[in-house]
């Protein structure tokens, strides 16, 4: 299963049932896309569809994704559910409601975060050893997260082990002429933080055509405050993935030099991917969540299928099945 990627300002139509992208320019030709593998569709550009193309959509189980300008997320169309049940919606507010229930899957997501964390910046340590120093931290913050018996106390220790952890991708990504102090968004104010925001965006909804694929209700979390995003579920669960997907291809388009300085432009006081940027990124960032990894008992997956494998481990754990446990590369 793949996610499609659209830039070319085209009309969206439905041609039996394939996706018939005629682009607007008469200097490009058209494209039929075959729904059968697709996961999602993820717009970058000007288009134009009908109800036809929605049903489509609809039919195939597609939702599709849609992104301004500054390849910020706005919106999206998703397919009716057919795989949501009164029984997974009860056990999930119960998790929710019962403080001692949530926080136990709140810590178990902490954990996992940190863990990846410690995976992205191990390797590095013998060409930069000061990122041990921050290894160590992340480490002992972690251990903290035990004695937390509220979600705001766990979320101020994941802010410290974020901090720490942004610290050395800083001290990694400087030998590359890059500069990285601090996490800021709306807008990112340099480069990193640009490919972290864009890459961020694109796997929150990619985990989120995940869980449309399971029986979990995407709008209750149990780490993030469902009342705080509508689909507050896609963070629980992409916080777990984002150091060992999302950093691990940033690391490796400013270290390869994938991406360099010119793929980036400052608008409105902030700074963004230019749409050439965007592509090489996208690139990288899909062939990364098509890698096939060892899982567990020696299956091998992608991480798309082992992220939705995170959806069912997360329902077995509701149903009192098996306990969660995060996913650790």
């Amino acid at each position: 299963m793949q996610t499609v990627y659209i830039f070319r300002d085209a009309y969206l139509r439905k041609k039996s049932a394939a996706l018939y992208i005629e682009p607007k320019s008469e200097n490009e030709k058209p494209m039929y896309v075959p729904l059968k593998n697709v996961s999602s569709v993820m717009v970058f550009s000007e288009v134009e569809l009908n109800k036809k193309t929605l049903e489509l959509f609809s039919h195939s189980q597609i939702p599709v994704f849609f992104y301004n300008y500054y390849g910020e997320y706005i919106g999206c169309f998703y397919p009716i559910e057919l795989n949501k049940t009164g029984e997974m919606l009860i056990l999930q507010l119960q998790h929710y409601q019962d403080l001692e229930k949530r926080i136990i899957i709140a810590r178990e997501i902490l954990n996992g975060v940190a863990d990846n964390m410690v995976n992205v910046l191990t390797p590095y340590t013998n060409k930069f050893p000061e990122v041990q120093k921050n290894i160590d931290k992340i480490l002992a913050l972690k251990k903290s997260y035990s004695r937390q018996d509220s979600i705001p106390a766990l979320m101020a220790i994941e802010g410290n082990v974020r901090k720490s952890y942004y610290e050395a991708l800083g001290i990694i990504l400087s030998e590359k002429g890059f500069t990285f102090e601090e996490r800021t968004t709306r807008p990112p104010s340099d480069e990193i933080n640009a490919l972290i925001s864009f890459g961020n965006t694109i796997l929150y909804n990619v985990v989120l055509s995940e869980i449309f694929k399971t029986s979990l209700e995407p709008s209750i979390s149990f780490l993030h405050e469902p009342s705080k995003r509508k689909f507050s579920l896609q963070l629980d669960i992409a916080e777990i993935f984002k150091p060992i997907i999302v950093d691990k291809v940033i690391l490796t388009v400013v270290n390869k030099s994938i991406i360099k300085k010119e793929d980036f432009r400052q608008v409105e006081g902030g700074v963004y991917l230019n749409e050439n940027g965007k592509k090489k990124f996208i690139k990288e960032l899909e062939a990364k969540i098509e890698e096939t990894i060892d899982y567990e008992n020696g299956q091998k997956m992608s991480f798309r299928t082992v992220i939705r494998h995170e959806c069912y481990k997360l329902i077995r754990h509701l149903r009192e099945e098996e306990a969660y446990k995060a996913f650790r590369m």
